[in-house]
């Protein structure tokens, strides 16, 4: 914990002095509150970033109405809506996550360059906030390459965003190219919608995280945030959205083809050769 960070400091003081007045341990209140003792820990250390969604569960454990809700509208994490920073805890800890995606490739896929495109086209962003979102995009990919508890990654994509041009044609080739070597990692699933055809997903890209023994968390886009909820019947709808568009979308081995053609016909920078690259040399007059 940092003493720039007095917000955070003093919900984990008040998040300890509450389960202690309790007489609970750290694994008791993580029983009642739905997380692991090591989590709590973290919260109570300042480790960890608290939202809404978790505050919210640590009023229900105590009994109290919206106290720690109260307390943790004061704070967000850097790089992120306060949505989608809830979220990415929640994905840290999820078993399985599902993610659909109209327009754009998933975060969890993006390389540097196509996420600084996509974020660069925000109106009103600085450099500043570019860097500091392009930074906290690419840290949320680690939980596909950690070393323990890899969460299954079930995605379904557009065709349309293999075809949508962010950057230029050089940015495309590396993040389709990337897109096909993600595809073939054991725990992860990839699957392309072909085509121009309407699908159940029309209305906006979600995900879902799914952890056993906890409820559904839903995540939705928006245009200005977004919002994440874990209604049953809301996480309960979307999977079923989800398993819709699983029938649509084509098998991963077509799906990882159909990404390899785009590639080629759209966005692969041919290699200069012969006397095209014989001329781009330079010579004693343009030396």
């Amino acid at each position: 914990m940092t003493e720039e960070d007095p917000d955070r400091r003093h919900f984990a003081r008040l998040l300890r002095a509450f389960r202690e007045a309790r007489g609970l341990s750290r694994a008791e209140f993580g029983a009642l509150a739905g997380y692991s003792e090591s989590t709590i820990k973290s919260f109570e250390t300042g480790q960890r970033a608290v939202y809404e969604y978790h505050a919210r569960h640590f009023d229900e454990a105590f009994g109290l109405e919206d106290v720690f809700v109260h307390e943790a509208s004061r704070f967000g994490k850097a790089g992120y809506s306060a949505a989608y920073g809830a979220f990415i805890d929640v994905m840290a800890e999820a078993d399985d996550l599902y993610w659909f995606e109209q327009s754009l490739v998933p975060g969890l896929f993006q390389t540097e360059v196509y996420a600084r495109a996509i974020l660069s086209v925000h109106p009103g962003v600085t450099d500043e906030l570019v860097d500091e979102r392009t930074a906290a995009r690419l840290a949320g990919q680690t939980l596909l390459d950690r070393s323990s508890r890899l969460p299954r990654v079930w995605a379904i994509m557009d065709e349309v965003a293999l075809r949508r041009r962010l950057g230029d044609a050089a940015v495309m080739h590396d993040q389709l190219g990337k897109l096909g070597q993600v595809s073939r990692l054991r725990h992860v699933s990839i699957q392309v919608l072909p085509g121009l055809d309407g699908h159940a997903g029309l209305m906006g890209a979600f995900a879902v995280a799914e952890r056993r023994g906890h409820p559904s968390i839903v995540h939705r886009e928006a245009t200005v945030d977004g919002d994440m909820t874990d209604d049953p019947a809301i996480a309960e709808q979307a999977m079923l959205v989800f398993r819709s568009l699983q029938t649509q979308a084509l098998p991963m081995d077509a799906s990882r083809d159909l990404i390899a053609k785009v590639d080629d016909e759209q966005w692969k920078v041919p290699a200069r050769t012969g006397a095209r690259a014989l001329t781009a040399l330079p010579t004693e007059g343009n030396a």
